[in-house]
């Protein structure tokens, strides 16, 4: 007669075959030059739950590589090339905030000094000031942040494998872009896996507010039911940019993949790399 500990270790070495080894996936994208079918840079990303790697290369610039871990809060981002990386925390992301609050708040201070000063100038050199101003210090220039919204275009879209909703991406109004989105099931991704963008734009949101770019992704990303599989941004008519899934598979990831390598050399972020 069996044992209980034979039973048991019987039982563990059928659940053994039985389920299957975790696996995550791995999405490939490309992004073309507008109008041309030549690739400007190629993506790689390595997607599992709570954990993403993100490797690039383009022509004439050097690969990187950008690692998220969920449960530590934390970003490293690589450069190979340079044998160097940069690790970022919550609590990191936080100082810079507050450090660039604080020369936002600066600057503005400085603006209503100098607005005030050209305030007893003639009106021609006061005009010819503010024009000065204007042109050398665009990024003092206060204006609203952007509002971002998304609306469903049209549904059935087909790129490559892939049925989708077609987006018309908005800011202030104005179509910025377009984006072709997939359901989940389509790109072989579990909720859990694709919740860890989410966690990641969560994890930036600090800089968000200084950064409307950043903020008009995030703010597209949450309003998007699916993974985009194309996006086209525009400036007015042109396109600017083209960017296109191209292979996605689900295979059996190396805990490895999502942590520094060993070898390279820590850099503080505010330290210049060699």
């Amino acid at each position: 007669m069996r044992t209980m500990l034979q039973n048991f270790c019987c039982l563990i070495t059928l659940a053994w075959f039985l389920v299957p080894a975790q696996a995550g996936v791995v999405v490939r994208q490309v992004e073309r030059e507008p109008g041309s079918q030549n690739p400007a840079q190629q993506i790689t990303m390595y997607i599992d739950t709570g954990k993403l790697r993100i490797e690039g290369n383009s022509s004439g610039d050097e690969d990187f590589v950008m690692i998220f871990d969920q449960s530590r809060q934390t970003v490293w981002m690589i450069q190979p090339g340079e044998g160097t990386y940069i690790e970022m925390t919550a609590a990191d992301l936080q100082k810079m905030k507050q450090t660039m609050d604080q020369a936002m708040g600066q600057m503005a201070e400085a603006m209503k000094q100098m607005q005030a000063e050209l305030a007893n100038l003639p009106p021609e050199q006061r005009a010819m000031m503010e024009q000065m101003m204007k042109g050398r210090m665009p990024a003092m220039q206060s204006a609203p942040a952007p509002k971002v919204t998304t609306e469903v275009k049209s549904r059935g879209e087909r790129v490559g494998p892939y049925t989708c909703t077609l987006y018309e991406v908005l800011t202030d109004g104005q179509r910025t872009g377009e984006v072709c989105v997939a359901p989940l099931d389509q790109v072989q991704l579990q909720q859990a896996e694709f919740d860890t963008f989410r966690a990641m734009a969560e994890f930036y949101e600090p800089l968000s507010s200084n950064a409307p770019e950043a903020k008009m992704g995030m703010a597209g990303l949450a309003q998007m039911d699916g993974f985009p599989v194309r996006w086209v941004d525009y400036d007015g008519q042109n396109v600017t940019s083209e960017w296109e899934v191209t292979e996605i598979e689900r295979r059996s990831l190396e805990t490895s993949l999502f942590a520094p390598p060993s070898g390279l050399q820590k850099v503080d972020m505010g330290m210049p790399q060699r």
